[in-house]
């Protein structure tokens, strides 16, 4: 998302691929090939990649290449392309393809969910990004969805959750399954109140545009957190009119100093009421 363009790892066509192109997405779209240094991954398809917008790497988990693989790599993508293997500590998973995978920018992970091992699968683990990479096992309450294949699975940034749908498992799928986590800080929108909008973009490395909606006038206070709860940045503190606004933060704390990459929160109150969302960014 920092460089308005889609990666794309590995697949196969007539034979297994490891190579990486780039499709930039601004202006009239172009495809480039990626010569990244370092050793890469085996030749393989059906892995799962997800962005890493605080260590600006793509981040790929297992997939086939003549075996099931359990092995974690990243690809830096500031500068030259870099491969490097990364060695989580923890029990591994056990080597899939067909599987899904998040980012959970709030805790800084990957999720990955069900696929394939020799058998179906629906068990759910998470690899920390932050300092040491490490896997773990997750045992999420409630009934979990039937094991499957070749689902696809989104992170739904206002609830804070994992979204999966449909796939294969004894027939096709169109069943869809939300795996959450409470998070108390996080308010909800006041129908006809108040409205925070996503920041945008997300994740950025200059300015984040707030936009907020009021239903009535009120006194609007809009704060920036970090991962930590800590309170870094005051962006408003005024009066506002009934409609819709526009803020800017332009990354900074209340000294004016500009922040380190991570998940940061904008929280808004207003009218007896508060809402808060996530933003990334990366430097």
């Amino acid at each position: 998302p920092v460089r308005d363009r889609m990666v794309v790892f590995g697949g196969a066509d007539v034979s297994l691929c490891n190579d990486v192109w780039a499709l930039a997405l601004a202006g009239s779209p172009a495809w480039s090939a990626l010569p990244p240094a370092g050793s890469p991954p085996s030749e393989r398809y059906n892995h799962t990649a997800i962005y890493d917008p605080v260590r600006d790497r793509m981040v790929v988990f297992g997939g086939w290449d003549g075996i099931n693989r359990n092995d974690v790599w990243a690809l830096s993508l500031a500068g030259t392309p870099d491969w490097s293997a990364l060695t989580p500590a923890g029990s591994r998973p056990p080597g899939r393809e067909w599987h899904a995978a998040i980012y959970d920018p709030v805790r800084e992970r990957m999720l990955v969910f069900g696929g394939w091992d020799g058998s179906v699968r629906n068990d759910v683990w998470a690899l920390s990004l932050a300092g040491s990479p490490a896997w773990s096992a997750l045992a999420p309450a409630g009934s979990p969805p039937s094991a499957r294949t070749d689902h696809p699975a989104i992170y739904d940034p206002v609830r804070d959750r994992m979204v999966v749908f449909g796939g294969y498992g004894g027939g096709y799928r169109n069943d869809l399954w939300a795996l959450g986590w409470v998070t108390p800080a996080v308010a909800q929108d006041v129908p006809g109140r108040l409205r925070l909008g996503a920041p945008r973009p997300n994740p950025s490395r200059g300015e984040t545009l707030v936009d907020f909606e009021l239903g009535e006038p009120a006194r609007v206070v809009l704060e920036v957190f970090d991962a930590h709860g800590r309170r870094v940045r005051r962006i408003a503190d005024d009066w506002f009119p009934a409609g819709r606004h526009i803020s800017t933060w332009p990354g900074d704390d209340d000294r004016g100093h500009a922040l380190g990459s991570g998940v940061y929160f904008i929280r808004m109150q207003g009218g007896g009421f508060q809402a808060t969302r996530r933003t990334v960014r990366v430097r």
